[in-house]
């Protein structure tokens, strides 16, 4: 699932990549030609090509690259990773098409999903958006719009993978009530592969965090920066703008916990919603209770800004790290009747789109 550690199990098979021959393992560079990001550290360009989201003719570029990499190795495993792949929906056929493609050129496939407690995800995926500066509207708001939306329902997500792979799926907690281990360990384990990188992994690497979450400060610089369309203003990937909030608040020493959304009443309609489903998955990939194996998150209160009043002290570092976002890329402030008001932004985007009569696409 996104934000379970994935980019740190990336960017360590990345640094990786000149040596894991040595060990028969191909972690190959799918980049297409010409990429304006420049290398990638996952397979986000094939996710992409595959789930429609580039132009058609990449969807056959994308297979073909990923084709002659199995053709011309002689690697005996090769990994794929990106986070989408677990809430494409079903109806893209990825799975199929991925396992289809591996077994032609001779490979059997399985499968490995991180996962962690639905409400922590669901908060994780809120501040997720915030640092594509997506949002606008309180987390209380972001997560009644989505609970329903099947995103989480991890059994659902991962039964297609179960069909293509033969039922071969492993899954792996991000924290394991069984062990202490760090997750990278844990990942290297639980895919068979810590004999053969042995030699080519130490122990601190293995401890490797990257990508964090952004914190409450910068949820709430982002929420303030959509409003001023900041979004529309820069070129490339919105990301950049949210590495640029999050940096700025830790330079600050601010935000040294990730953000957690102040709606503590949608911990239990998320566990009503998706626990039988995720209690199913336990039991398909691990033929046990999930209590048994995935370890709750530590009990936290809730962080949010947007729910309360805000120190006078936090306000101005919030003011603060919006007019250096702004100064950093040159964005203009729109006129005040082109930017969201705060009544429309906490209705939310999905409510705002309904009364239009846009029906926004959303995954399963």
């Amino acid at each position: 699932m996104p934000r379970t550690g994935s980019t740190s199990f990336q960017a360590v098979l990345t640094n990786l990549r000149p040596r894991l021959a040595e060990a028969g393992i191909l972690y190959p560079d799918l980049t297409p030609p010409g990429s304006p990001h420049g290398t990638e550290v996952n397979h986000q360009p094939l996710g992409e090509a595959l789930d429609g989201r580039r132009p058609p003719p990449e969807r056959a570029a994308a297979l073909k690259r990923l084709a002659d990499v199995l053709a011309g190795t002689s690697a005996d495993t090769v990994i794929l990773s990106y986070e989408d792949f677990s809430v494409q929906k079903p109806a893209l056929g990825v799975p199929a098409t991925l396992a289809d493609l591996f077994r032609r050129h001779g490979f059997a496939v399985e499968v490995a999903m991180v996962v962690k407690p639905v409400f922590e995800q669901l908060n994780s995926a809120y501040a997720h958006r915030t640092q594509l500066v997506q949002e606008t509207r309180s987390f209380r708001a972001y997560a009644g719009a989505l609970c329903g939306s099947g995103r989480f329902a991890y059994h659902a997500l991962v039964e297609p993978w179960l069909r293509a792979a033969d039922g071969r799926v492993t899954g792996i907690p991000l924290r394991d009530a069984r062990s202490d281990a760090p997750l990278l360990e844990r990942m290297f384990r639980d895919l068979g592969l810590s004999d053969r990188t042995a030699s080519l992994i130490s122990p601190e690497t293995l401890r490797f965090v990257t990508n964090r979450s952004s914190g409450p400060v910068a949820v709430e610089a982002s929420r303030r920066l959509r409003r001023l369309r900041a979004h529309r203003q820069v070129p490339g990937h919105p990301r950049q703008i949210g590495h640029v909030i999050d940096e700025a608040a830790w330079a600050r020493g601010l935000d040294p916990e990730p953000f957690r959304g102040d709606a503590p009443e949608m911990r239990a309609r998320v566990d009503e919603r998706y626990g039988a489903s995720n209690e199913r998955f336990a039991r398909a990939v691990w033929g046990r209770s999930w209590s048994q194996v995935v370890a709750p998150a530590p009990e936290r209160a809730p962080n949010e800004l947007a729910t309360r009043p805000i120190p006078a002290r936090t306000e101005a570092e919030i003011a603060a790290i919006v007019a250096e976002t702004i100064r950093h890329f040159g964005l203009s402030e729109p006129p005040a009747w082109r930017s969201i008001p705060a009544e429309i932004a906490e209705a939310g985007v999905d409510r705002l789109a309904r009364l239009i009569g846009y029906t926004r696409w959303r995954v399963p």
